[in-house]
């Protein structure tokens, strides 16, 4: 319990104490509107932290000259944006949002992009701030909410895609998870070389097949679009005949590659399994990449060729995300125990402590049973459709 003269009298106290009572719970809503003035940032950083602290001290703080102060404010009202309304009456709800807003509007992109990296991708936050986001002129701001957030529909990204608040905005929605078609149409049809590239290189977008031709109609001058086009998966017979006599040789020789095309085009020479592996980008610096991007098709790809197994069977065991099927292919393909634990973390629903590979690099799993793993791939049971 708070001793009340202690509390009362702020102006006696050293700076640590001071910072003290700016952490406590339970200090008085008038004292912490007292040190929201305090000369100290240490202090005011403290009541900006303080989930206590009285909105109107709040409010003070969100205009505060240190950006460190104002940052930390924008982290705890951002974690209750799911509370807040803007149409709220009620008085403290009121003023909360309105300060909320005001640091999205702050100077300071560091300021803007602690509320933007809180609220990107939850549902249940007021949608004008998801859209206030969506247009900051700072990318660093406005990706994480282009990309992640499930409050933009298709005519808000379409809208964005007509005026684009920034030279990255149309890239950023172009790497967006799932794109719908429509979007993916308007940014086909602006021509812009990166966001066209980032679209392909995307592999949830929806394409229809008429933007895809468009598109490899376009794609001669392009080597980043032919990058990114002969690595999507599904190509129709359309798409690939328009590609022909159009493609740079190391394009061509990744299209050449495709199991598709091996399987039921052998009148089109292809080149050995090690130039196709090089031209994909089949190794570990590929896989990590793709990885990275969440790329399932071309994580199993890499391991298909890497461990010598057919690219869909591989594909469809990582489409399983079991922790301990992946890790094993990572093992069978050679690759680092480092690049299996990111593997991990990134393509299956497991948490660090459940990584299967142990501290100092060894792996979790003896070799016996990841081998039997790999095999359990080729059983009547693995192969038959679920």
């Amino acid at each position: 319990m708070m001793d009340p003269a202690i509390a009362l009298s702020p102006r006696r106290m050293d700076e640590a104490k001071r910072a003290r009572l700016a952490e406590r719970a339970d200090t008085p809503p008038e004292v912490l509107f007292f040190l929201a003035n305090d000369p100290t940032t240490t202090v005011r950083a403290a009541i900006a932290a303080n989930a206590a602290t009285p909105p109107l001290a709040d409010q003070v703080l969100s205009r505060d000259t240190e950006q460190g102060v104002r940052r930390v404010l924008a982290r705890k009202l951002a974690s209750l944006a799911p509370t807040l309304d803007p149409a709220a009456t009620e008085r403290h709800r009121r003023v909360t949002w309105d300060t909320l807003c005001r640091l999205v509007e702050d100077d300071a992109v560091p300021v803007r992009l602690a509320v933007a990296e809180l609220v990107a991708e939850q549902p249940d936050v007021p949608r004008a701030l998801i859209l206030r986001l969506a247009r900051d002129i700072a990318m660093a701001v406005a990706e994480p909410v282009l990309r992640g957030s499930p409050l933009l529909g298709e005519s808000d990204l379409l809208s964005l895609i007509a005026a684009p608040p920034a030279p990255g905005t149309l890239c950023a929605i172009a790497r967006r998870p799932n794109l719908p078609e429509a979007p993916s149409d308007a940014i086909a049809a602006r021509a812009d070389p990166p966001s066209v590239a980032a679209l392909l290189a995307n592999a949830t977008a929806r394409l229809r097949e008429a933007t895809l031709l468009a598109i490899a109609h376009r794609c001669g001058d392009q080597a980043a679009w032919q990058a990114a086009l002969v690595r999507r998966p599904a190509l129709s017979e359309a798409v690939i005949r328009s590609l022909q006599g159009v493609l740079a040789e190391e394009a061509l020789n990744v299209l050449l590659a495709r199991p598709e095309l091996k399987a039921g085009r052998t009148d089109m020479p292809g080149p050995s399994q090690a130039a196709a592996a090089d031209a994909c980008g089949m190794d570990e610096t590929g896989f990590v990449s793709a990885a990275r991007r969440g790329q399932l098709t071309d994580c199993g790809r890499i391991l298909a060729a890497l461990c010598g197994l057919p690219a869909g069977v591989v594909i469809r065991a990582l489409q399983r995300r079991e922790a301990s099927l992946l890790v094993a292919l990572c093992w069978k393909a050679r690759l680092s125990p480092s690049t299996a634990a990111f593997a991990q973390l990134r393509l299956t629903s497991s948490t660090a402590d459940e990584l299967l590979v142990l501290p100092g690099g060894a792996w979790e799993m003896p070799p016996e049973r990841m081998q039997a793993l790999i095999e359990g791939l080729f059983a009547p049971s693995a192969q038959s459709p679920a």
